[in-house]
C-alpha cells in the first residue's frame, strides 16, 4: 500500500440520471435493474451498537449481510463488519473509507476518522468503513497459524542465493495451498468485484442514493471499479494515490520503492537544509520535526 496523505482532496463523479426517483434515480434501496433476487440485501435495516472510542468520539458497529455468489442470491451468505463514526455537525449523509492493502481494514481506518479526513468533513459527514470480505473481522482468511506466519515473515524478502529463493517459493506455495484448504468456498469470491457489489449493498443499506466515498492506494482501484459498474450510483469519489491496474504486482512494489526512496531522501535533504539555515539556534526543534540530527552539536541534545 503506498503512504497515504491523512488529507481529503477534492474530487467529484457526473452521470446522467437515471429514471425514477425523486432525484432521477432510482429509490436507494432498489437493487441493480434486473437483479431483483438482490432486494433483501439492499433493503435490510443495519443494527448499530456502540464498539469503543474513535479518537475523540464514539463508534458504532454493524454487520452486513451479503451474498458469498452475486449469481446466486439464493445461496450462502456472509456478515461483513461495519463501522460509523457520527459527524460532528449536521450530518449530510456518509462517507465510505478505505486505506487499500488490498487486505487494510476500512473499519480501523474509519476508526481514526480525526486523522484521515479533515475537521470540516468530519462536521458534515458519518464516516463509515467497510472491512471487505476475507478482511479484518468480514470473514477474515487465515491460512497458516502463528507458528508458520512468523516463519513466512521472517523470510529474507531479498535471497541472496537459490536456496533462499527456493524456501520463499515453497513457503509461498504452502501458504496458497493453506488458503485453499481452509477456506475453498469463499477463495473463489474475494474479487474486486465482488468487493464493489458490496459496496453497493452497504449503499443502499444506508439509504444514500449515491455513493461517497474516500479511497487511497489500492483503495482507488476499488473505487473506480465501483463507478464502472453502477455509473449511476456513482456520487462524489475522492481517488487518492491512484495505482495502474495493468501493473504487475512486482512493477508495482518497484515504483513504490522508487517513489518512498525519492521522497525520504528529499525529506532528509529539506530537514538538513533547513536546520543550518533556520535553526542554528533551535537544533532541538530540528531533531523533533525530522527525526534526525545534522550536526554534531545537535546530536548529543538529541540523545
Amino acid at each position: 500500500m503506498t503512504l497515504a496523505t491523512m488529507i481529503v482532496v477534492g474530487g467529484c463523479s457526473v452521470q446522467a440520471p437515471a429514471e425514477g426517483g425523486a432525484s432521477g434515480t432510482a429509490p436507494a434501496t432498489a437493487p441493480p435493474a434486473g437483479q431483483e433476487a438482490l432486494s433483501k440485501f439492499y433493503s435490510q435495516k443495519l443494527s448499530w451498537e456502540g464498539c469503543g472510542p474513535a479518537g475523540e468520539a464514539k463508534a458504532e458497529c454493524a454487520w452486513v449481510e451479503v451474498p458469498v455468489d452475486y449469481d446466486e442470491p439464493d445461496g450462502e451468505t456472509i456478515k461483513l463488519r461495519a463501522l460509523k463514526v457520527a459527524a460532528t455537525g449536521k450530518s449530510q449523509g456518509s462517507l465510505l473509507v478505505n486505506p487499500g492493502g488490498p487486505g487494510g481494514s476500512a473499519v480501523e481506518y474509519a476508526r481514526a476518522a480525526d486523522l484521515v479526513v479533515s475537521p470540516s468533513i468530519r462536521r458534515s459527514f458519518d464516516v463509515i468503513g467497510l472491512d471487505p470480505r476475507g478482511v479484518g473481522e468480514s470473514n477474515p482468511i487465515e491460512c497458516f497459524g502463528e507458528e508458520r506466519m512468523d516463519e513466512m515473515l521472517s523470510l529474507d524478502p531479498t535471497p541472496d542465493d537459490q536456496q533462499e529463493a527456493d524456501k520463499a517459493r515453497t513457503v509461498a506455495r504452502e501458504f496458497g495451498q493453506a488458503c485453499q484448504q481452509k477456506h475453498p468456498d469463499l477463495l473463489p469470491h474475494l474479487s474486486t468485484v465482488e468487493a464493489a457489489k458490496d459496496m453497493d449493498v452497504m449503499r443502499g443499506a444506508l439509504g444514500e442514493e449515491k455513493l461517497t466515498y474516500l479511497g487511497k492506494s489500492y483503495g482507488t482501484f476499488l473505487g473506480a471499479t465501483y463507478a464502472e459498474l453502477f455509473p449511476q450510483r456513482a456520487g462524489r469519489l475522492v481517488l487518492d494515490g491512484a495505482i495502474a491496474p495493468e501493473l504487475s504486482n512486482d512493477e508495482l512494489n518497484l515504483g513504490q520503492a522508487v517513489g518512498f526512496e525519492t521522497a525520504t531522501r528529499a525529506y532528509v535533504q529539506a530537514c538538513v537544509s533547513e536546520g543550518t539555515a533556520r535553526w542554528a539556534r533551535t537544533s532541538t526543534r530540528a531533531c523533533s520535526r525530522c527525526g534526525i540530527c545534522s550536526r554534531a552539536s545537535t546530536r548529543s541534545r538529541c540523545r
